[in-house]
C-alpha cells in the first residue's frame, strides 16, 4: 500500500472502502428482492461474515482509530506545510 501523502489520498481510500461496502449491500438486497437468495443461503453468508469479522475485527478497529486520528485529532498534520515570511515552520505534536 502506498504511503499517506495528504488528506486527499486518505479521503479517496475511505471513499473506495465505503463504496465497496455499499455495493455489497446493494447486491445482497437485489438478490433478496429477485428471489435468488433464500433464507438458508443468507444464514450461510452471515455465518461466514461472522467468521471474517472475528478474524479481521482488530484490523477494522485499527483502521477506524487511524481515520479518527487523522481526521479528528490531527487534521492539519498530514501533508501540510506552513511557511511564514519565507521560513518553513515545523510543528512537533505530542500524541
Amino acid at each position: 500500500m502506498h504511503s499517506l501523502n495528504d488528506t486527499n489520498t486518505a479521503v479517496d481510500d475511505l471513499n473506495m472502502l465505503a463504496s465497496l461496502v455499499v455495493v455489497i449491500v446493494i447486491i445482497i438486497v437485489w438478490l433478496l428482492i429477485m428471489g435468488f437468495l433464500t433464507t438458508e443461503v443468507l444464514v450461510f453468508i452471515s455465518s461466514q461474515l461472522l467468521l471474517v469479522v472475528f478474524m479481521f475485527g482488530n484490523t477494522a478497529k485499527t483502521v477506524f482509530e487511524a481515520i479518527i486520528f487523522v481526521f479528528v485529532m490531527h487534521p492539519f498534520d498530514v501533508g501540510d506545510r506552513c511557511v511564514i515570511d519565507g521560513v518553513q515552520v515545523v510543528f512537533n505534536s505530542v500524541c
